[in-house]
């Protein structure tokens, strides 16, 4: 079994959203292209962003 490597998975959405942003910029055509594409590529990122950060735990006066 593998182990997914979600730092480096967060990064290449990241150079990907990047380059169809830019590329959206260029062209108006481009930017109804891609909207659809940058849309669900921003929820995957935010997705496995949610998995990296760590989740805080509340600890009671008690210790418990």
């Amino acid at each position: 079994m593998y182990e997914i490597n979600y730092t480096q998975l967060i990064e290449n959405y990241d150079v990907m959203i990047n380059t169809l942003e830019y590329d959206s910029m260029r062209s108006g055509g481009k930017a109804k292209l891609n909207a659809e594409t940058l849309y669900h590529l921003h929820m995957m990122r935010g997705k496995y962003k949610e998995l990296t950060t760590p989740v805080k735990q509340e600890v009671n006066k008690n210790g418990k």
